[in-house]
């Protein structure tokens, strides 16, 4: 017999848009007393673009790491402060043809204490999405399940599938978070009924899947918000398919650009480090 489906539609919908990109605080190049720097950048289309970001600040003396964001528009950089300024890091982006403003500065101590913290807590949290932190040991476990007849081979590509599916979520948990999204208790028992009435199976797919019953009763909960977020923030009353599609995607986008995600985890970081291809739209 196949597994009752019991996903919400939203997640449907979401399955068809962009694929996430991350920010976090540079870990590339270690330099000695090193500052940081975050710019907005402008005309970047695609990985190329990436690349001649950095190829042109590969050629000053002074810069670390250098991460730049696709998706948010913003780069981050580390440098020795002693060799090489803010300012001409910003003109050296630029020069490459991607206009650079300088949104954010760290000097040495403010950097040092940035990474001391980061440190405490990716003892406990893999990652912090707004002012969501991802507990370790949750994404760890749904790793453990997902992992179960995985190859050897496997593993890495079943980290990243598991990771982009947390960030999807808490992505649209911190959005119904910040509008004050609310569920009462009675709305989910009536959920749960219904589901038990179509689904006869639910209570041994809920085992095989959640583990347990108040598992998948949260699990419930926090998609019956994301989902009123959607319908009273997002949709506001639409009911035209393509009309509630094209206001989804969006309000995702800017939801992508617009909240900041720091990964601790390096073997997440490595995983979703890489860029695509031109396409014929760069300027090379």
């Amino acid at each position: 017999m196949k597994r009752p489906k019991l996903y919400l539609s939203i997640f449907l919908v979401l399955i068809a848009l962009v694929p996430l990109v991350w920010l976090f605080y540079p870990s590339g190049t270690t330099l000695a007393n090193a500052a940081l720097a975050e710019y907005q950048i402008e005309k970047m289309t695609c990985g190329s673009c990436v690349g001649n970001i950095e190829n042109a600040l590969s050629k000053l003396d002074g810069v670390g790491a250098v991460e730049v964001n696709l998706t948010s528009s913003r780069g981050r950089v580390t440098y020795d402060p002693a060799a090489i300024d803010s300012r001409t890091i910003a003109e050296a982006i630029s020069g490459a043809g991607y206009p650079a403003t300088l949104k954010l500065e760290l000097d040495a101590r403010e950097y040092a204490a940035l990474q001391q913290r980061q440190s405490q807590l990716g003892q406990q949290y893999l990652a912090q999405v707004g002012d969501r932190l991802l507990a370790r040991s949750d994404f760890e476990e749904l790793v453990r399940q997902r992992s179960s007849g995985a190859a050897a081979g496997q593993v890495d590509q079943v980290w990243k599938a598991v990771w982009q599916d947390v960030l999807q979520r808490e992505l649209l948990l911190a959005a119904a978070e910040q509008n004050q999204v609310v569920i009462q208790t009675g709305e989910v028992d009536a959920r749960l009924d219904e589901l038990r009435q179509s689904h006869q199976e639910l209570e041994r797919v809920v085992t095989e899947r959640y583990g347990s019953m108040d598992n998948f009763r949260e699990r419930l909960r926090e998609d019956m918000i994301i989902n009123r977020n959607i319908e009273d923030h997002v949709y506001a009353g639409s009911s035209d398919p393509r009309e509630r599609r094209a206001k989804l995607q969006s309000w995702y986008d800017g939801l992508q650009k617009n909240t900041e995600v720091i990964i601790f985890d390096p073997r997440i970081k490595s995983l979703n480090q890489g860029s695509g291809g031109c396409g014929g739209c760069c300027n090379s």
